[in-house]
């Protein structure tokens, strides 16, 4: 797992919804406490690299219980 580099913008996601745009293209809301609700789209590879980093997340918490 990489460090966290300075220079990225940090938000706290509070929920998180799928969204279906009116052109069929889907997204992913996520209501922040920084900057109320943003989207992002998404695709196959996108999901599968989500699902990637969540997955090691997750791992991580397990190994190390109480740094979450």
């Amino acid at each position: 797992m990489d460090v966290f580099p300075d220079q990225l913008s940090i938000v706290t996601v509070n929920a998180s919804r799928p969204l279906i745009r009116p052109d069929g293209r889907y997204a992913i809301e996520l209501a922040t406490t920084e900057l109320g609700s943003i989207a992002f789209e998404v695709d196959e590879h996108a999901l599968y690299a989500l699902r990637q980093a969540i997955g090691e997340i997750e791992t991580e918490m397990k190994r190390r219980p109480g740094r979450a």
